[in-house]
């Protein structure tokens, strides 16, 4: 993965550590949204958005593990 875009071990690895506080800032604000009472709906859009952005992140994990 490195070498497709050129960046260092110490970049992936700060961008997937950031990513990990990005997932962990996420889960709690969806459970902020359920607490306040926010609509279903409303609820129910933001975990489509947390639930590709996990998607995505696994997958470039992955990619990360087959190049190793």
């Amino acid at each position: 993965m490195a070498t497709i875009v050129r960046l260092s071990q110490e970049q992936i690895t700060q961008l997937l550590d950031e990513a990990d506080s990005m997932e962990n800032a996420l889960k709690e604000l969806h459970a902020e949204l359920v607490d306040i009472g926010t609509p279903k709906e409303t609820v129910a859009r933001f975990a489509r958005v947390h639930d590709r952005f996990t998607a995505v992140m696994t997958f470039l994990r992955r990619q990360r593990e087959l190049g190793a």
